[in-house]
């Protein structure tokens, strides 16, 4: 289903809000696609115990966030692969709004703290 979304990002490490993408999209179920830019893809995906985030661009990332334990982020970029760990923190899933808190680390220590709500509207589609 041709939908269009609003992606705002919420940083708890600093309070900054921001807009990430106003675009149209397809709604597929429990999956979400939509262009971020000209040469960049983003796609969510609720799947059972697991939320997915994947970003493909000149850098690509996966972030696996497990509704039970930590889960792993990947980034793939012309220097090879990092890996990171995640916490699911809160999700929230209905027919207008996509919401995942989160954290990532890096050993020990908070990298990202965030705050991602995909607002849907299925009747802007046109």
């Amino acid at each position: 289903m041709k939908i269009s979304v609003k992606l705002k990002r919420i940083d708890k490490m600093t309070g900054e809000e921001d807009i990430l993408a106003e675009t149209k999209g397809l709604l597929n179920g429990n999956r979400l696609l939509y262009p971020e830019s000209e040469t960049a893809v983003q796609a969510v995906t609720f799947d059972g115990e697991e939320i997915i985030l994947e970003r493909k661009a000149e850098t690509v990332s996966r972030t696996v966030l497990r509704k039970r334990g930590r889960g792993k982020s990947f980034i793939d970029s012309e220097y090879g692969r990092f890996g990171l760990e995640t916490e699911l923190i809160r999700y929230v899933k209905n027919d207008t709004v996509w919401l995942v808190e989160y954290r990532v680390f890096s050993g020990s220590e908070t990298v990202l703290d965030q705050i991602l709500i995909w607002e849907i509207d299925k009747n802007q589609s046109s």
